[in-house]
């Protein structure tokens, strides 16, 4: 069976979380600039107009969706398939990974820059990580922790 990542959410997720990230402190640095320059709305705004930070706040929304979405739809193809037994997957540097499902000895959360996932551990045979906006994912956890023979982690 496989299940498939819905990447969509994660490129409104991403968009937004890239935006704030860009965003706050590019807005940070303005303020620092307007009292460096005491208080001076010229001085700080010298390379840019007040009329033009909307259009460079628009610039940068674009900015993070496009980057945004070049990674949601690679991470589009890191669906889960189980297949003869094994946990088909990607692994950290998204090469393509199968483990085998009763040997799994653990899942835990992962979490890098936005990107979110559930690492289901296998020890030697290696680990896979299952996005979080994967298609009925607790579904497919519960199936997991009940055939690999893994408790509640």
């Amino acid at each position: 069976m496989k299940y498939k990542v819905l990447w969509k959410n994660l490129w409104k997720k991403l968009t937004k979380f890239m935006s704030l990230a860009i965003s706050i402190p590019v807005a940070f640095i303005f303020v620092v600039r307007f009292f460096k320059n005491d208080m001076s709305v010229e001085k700080t705004f010298e390379h840019i107009s007040l009329a033009q930070l909307p259009l460079f706040l628009l610039g940068i929304i674009a900015f993070s969706a496009f980057f945004a979405f070049l990674i949601s739809f690679m991470i589009k193809f890191a669906a889960i398939e189980i297949k003869d037994g094994n946990l088909i997957g990607r692994n950290y540097w998204y090469f393509k990974k199968s483990i085998p499902i009763n040997s799994i000895s653990q899942f835990y959360p992962f979490s890098n820059n936005g990107i979110e996932a559930i690492v289901a551990d296998a020890g030697n045979h290696g680990k896979v990580y299952i996005s979080t906006h994967t298609d009925k994912l607790d579904e497919l956890i519960e199936y997991l922790k009940k055939t690999s023979g893994v408790g509640d982690a």
